[in-house]
């Protein structure tokens, strides 16, 4: 025989859940706060109800943390460059750019034996007064971080430009050098650490440890 109160019961049971889902972390909390069985206070603007458990954002740090990668000197990048990569990347320039020599102006000036040759110096092509007034001479060290902010290397110029990748502006780079019939040198790269030099840095901080060691045993005695 069905039970008349079937509906009625699954009703208590879920309400039930419901209850203890919300009241128990509550009633927790406040028996901990009157019972001294937690430090400090657990409620914020984000906590207004002082729930017992709140998720919380858990930051790395130490050994598991995921540390930066080391910055790599523009020489180096350069000698690990392709030139042929370099053009492929440099495809997206040729909306503006031609790159033969002797070539037409465009949007941009033309690209030929831009590695090393004065700035704003293309005859035939109206520079904005900002590259007009940066003056010196295009070398790898400033044509990089042109390429990697434009905008930001010089504020004003025409030519938007961001390319984040340190790669790939070296790969861009080797190419454009090969754009002259007196290709302007790569610069070295800077020399590598020495392990030698590691090992005594180690060794110097081992000795300044162990003074530091030493000179709190003394406090602590005295």
């Amino acid at each position: 025989m069905k039970d008349p109160l079937y509906g009625n019961k699954i009703a208590a049971v879920a309400l039930t859940t419901v209850l203890l889902a919300f009241g128990l972390p509550i009633t927790i909390n406040t028996l901990g706060k009157i019972f001294g069985g937690h430090h400090g206070h657990h409620t914020d603007e984000a906590n207004p109800f002082g729930l017992a458990y709140i998720p919380t954002e858990i930051k790395l740090e130490g050994p598991g943390a995921a540390s930066p990668e080391p910055e790599v000197d523009l020489g180096t990048l350069l000698a690990q460059a392709s030139a042929e990569r370099g053009e492929r990347g440099a495809a997206l320039c040729s909306a503006c750019h031609t790159f033969e020599k002797g070539g037409p102006n465009g949007i941009g000036p033309n690209l030929w034996d831009v590695m090393g040759r004065e700035v704003a110096s293309v005859a035939g092509f109206s520079y904005s007064a900002a590259v007009e007034n940066f003056g010196g001479v295009w070398s790898y060290e400033r044509l990089d971080p042109y390429l990697e902010n434009s905008g930001a290397y010089i504020p004003g110029t025409q030519m938007v430009q961001m390319l984040r990748k340190d790669q790939k502006r070296a790969d861009i780079l080797a190419y454009l050098a090969t754009l002259s019939d007196d290709p302007l040198p790569f610069p070295e790269p800077a020399p590598p650490v020495v392990e030698e030099e590691v090992a005594e840095a180690g060794e110097e901080m081992d000795e300044l440890a162990a003074d530091n060691g030493a000179a709190d045993a003394a406090t602590e005695t005295e």
